[in-house]
């Protein structure tokens, strides 16, 4: 199955379609997708996320969904040491595995555009969260004394990113700031990377249309869960389109879920057009506009690959 390479990427912003040209292609070929979306990784985020179904699942394997809590966190380094394990399973169980999502940093570690960071820790990050209880912001002030370019960029209440920044500090015995040297351009010879790239009058009218479905379909009941769990806005829900919001509505005491789904509508559009130009940073392959399937199975899949079938 080394036939498999180069590996196919599909990349694309949130509601671009992904999932349902995925879902086609896999009547085709016996594929298993590694996602590549940031928020897709947390348990109990599901409607907001806009994850496969389990439907969808049962049709076409999803791997690093509802892998950990919202409370805890999952790298961008993480990821790739992830994906390549993946990668070598999927070959040798005799299925296809393909790379989609749109978190564009996922992607970069993946590549080898952005240094490497040191792996996590869970003691240490248990020490940090103990300190964090024992005396509120000081994490915070520790982080500007140790890394002040990384603690301008990041807020005094988002306490994962604060204990990410100083555990890299102490086990790189450098800061974080430091270490993001900048962005590598990449040659891709093991990846086949396609991005899908629809009309934007057609993307704005689909992510409208998702964000009036996500609240009919239980996104306030959702966060409401979430928070009786512990989770609220210190956590990632804090930083996540859709969540957020919500979080917002719930404490003003407002009911007019019209404007709701607008304002998130809004806000993903706004993530869009951050998305789309980090993905202008990845030397990609090819674009595919979303019309023809069998157009986005011939730039996915080289010749060989689908001579395999």
């Amino acid at each position: 199955m080394e036939d498999c390479k180069p590996i196919p990427i599909l990349i694309g912003c949130t509601a671009s379609g992904k999932t349902n040209a995925l879902i086609e292609l896999s009547s085709k070929y016996p594929l298993e997708v590694i996602s590549s979306d940031s928020r897709a990784v947390f348990r109990f985020m599901n409607i907001g996320t806009a994850k496969p179904t389990p439907e969808e699942l049962k049709i076409l394997p999803h791997h690093l969904i509802d892998i950990i809590t919202p409370d805890e966190v999952f790298s961008a380094g993480d990821f790739a040491e992830n994906a390549e394990r993946l990668i070598s399973e999927i070959i040798e169980r005799g299925r296809f595995p393909i790379i989609s999502g749109g978190t564009a940093l996922y992607i970069f570690a993946l590549l080898g555009m952005i240094d490497p960071m040191p792996s996590r820790s869970d003691e240490l990050r248990d020490s940090f969260y103990v300190l964090h209880r024992a005396h509120p912001g000081i994490l915070y002030s520790m982080l500007e004394l140790l890394d002040p370019v990384r603690a301008d960029e990041i807020s005094e209440n988002d306490i994962i990113r604060q204990i990410r920044a100083l555990e890299i500090q102490i086990l790189s015995g450098e800061p974080s700031s430091e270490l993001r040297s900048g962005w590598k351009v990449p040659d891709t010879p093991g990846f086949r990377i396609v991005e899908i790239a629809i009309p934007a009058e057609v993307h704005r009218m689909r992510i409208h249309a998702r964000s009036l479905q996500m609240i009919e379909d239980g996104l306030i009941d959702e966060v409401v869960d979430l928070r009786s769990r512990g989770y609220g806005a210190e956590s990632i829900l804090g930083r996540t389109i859709g969540y957020k919001e919500v979080i917002d509505f719930l404490d003003s005491g407002r009911h007019d879920h019209t404007a709701l789904a607008e304002s998130v509508s809004a806000n993903t559009w706004k993530l869009v057009r951050r998305q789309k130009n980090m993905f202008s940073r990845i030397r990609t392959s090819y674009k595919w506009n979303g019309e023809c399937i069998d157009a986005l199975d011939a730039l996915l899949f080289s010749k060989e690959m689908r001579n395999i079938l």
